[in-house]
């Protein structure tokens, strides 16, 4: 992991965020890290081992920085199974442009640095995980459509609330967030929940 002073730490995730999102996918050196957040090569390799530590660690930093606890009580804390859903997309929704300039900086280094890969597919994994846990929910109170069984409806909700997907809706086609979490909800309650 890391270890020195937590101010410190915290300013050189920042300096990484900010060059890897300005990046557009291109490399981001540590020495280009070291630089932006004002402190020698020495000390960040005090605080982040290596390349792979560092984009991992930034990851998980952009994402807990946004999924407050608050923002994550209102899917956990949910009184049914369709409203934890519910929250669930509106929460992707609210995530996805403010984790935009990382998530795609991460899935375009990822097929050529294995720091990369493996911060990508730590977060993919940990999203996958979270979309089982509300998919698993909606089949324990019966919300579940019969013909999905949880695994795979589960990676069907991770798959239409991929980054990629926000990116070709609004990016690409011009929606906004709120038409996006409209559609998408309709989307997947369609496909995916039993009529109410």
């Amino acid at each position: 992991m890391s270890s020195g002073d937590p101010a410190t730490r915290r300013r050189i995730l920042e300096a990484a965020q900010a060059l890897v999102e300005g990046s557009g996918g291109a490399d981001v050196s540590m020495a280009a890290v070291a630089e932006r957040a004002g402190v020698s090569r020495q000390a960040l390799y005090l605080h982040f081992a290596d390349r792979a530590t560092l984009l991992l660690e930034l990851s998980r930093f952009a994402d807990s920085s946004l999924r407050t606890p608050a923002r994550q009580r209102r899917v956990d804390e949910a009184p049914t199974a369709r409203a934890a859903f519910r929250e669930a997309i509106a929460l992707q929704a609210w995530l996805k442009p403010r984790l935009r300039g990382v998530a795609k900086a991460l899935d375009v280094l990822r097929r050529r640095d294995p720091g990369a890969d493996a911060a990508w597919k730590e977060r993919e994994h940990a999203r996958l995980e979270r979309c089982e846990q509300i998919v698993r929910r909606l089949h324990d109170e019966g919300q579940l459509a019969p013909s999905w069984d949880v695994a795979t409806a589960a990676r069907c909700f991770w798959a239409v609330t991929s980054q990629r997907v926000w990116d070709d809706l609004v990016e690409d086609q011009g929606w906004s967030t709120a038409r996006y979490r409209a559609h998408v909800t309709q989307l997947l309650e369609a496909a995916l929940l039993r009529p109410e």
